[in-house]
């Protein structure tokens, strides 16, 4: 059974979350499965994990990443 590295809970599990990734001053969100400590929240991430984001990034510095806008963040000045 593996434990948290951070707070050495045992409950860890596969999970989706969101990782986001900054272009220019807007947020891309990206999903990922990864294995999730469910007590402090601790995400560990395998080497597919990393080359999936690291293609996601280089496919939006590319312009071939296909994004659908789905909100709208507006700041108050």
């Amino acid at each position: 059974m593996m434990k948290c590295i951070i707070c050495h809970g045992e409950e860890i599990s596969l999970a989706e979350v969101f990782e986001e990734i900054g272009v220019g001053s807007d947020i891309v969100r990206v999903p990922v499965t990864v294995m999730l400590c469910r007590t402090c929240g601790e995400r560990y991430y395998t080497r597919a994990n990393m080359r999936h984001l690291e293609c996601v990034r280089e496919d939006i510095a590319n312009k071939r990443a296909r994004l659908d806008e789905v909100g709208k963040v507006l700041q108050f000045r």
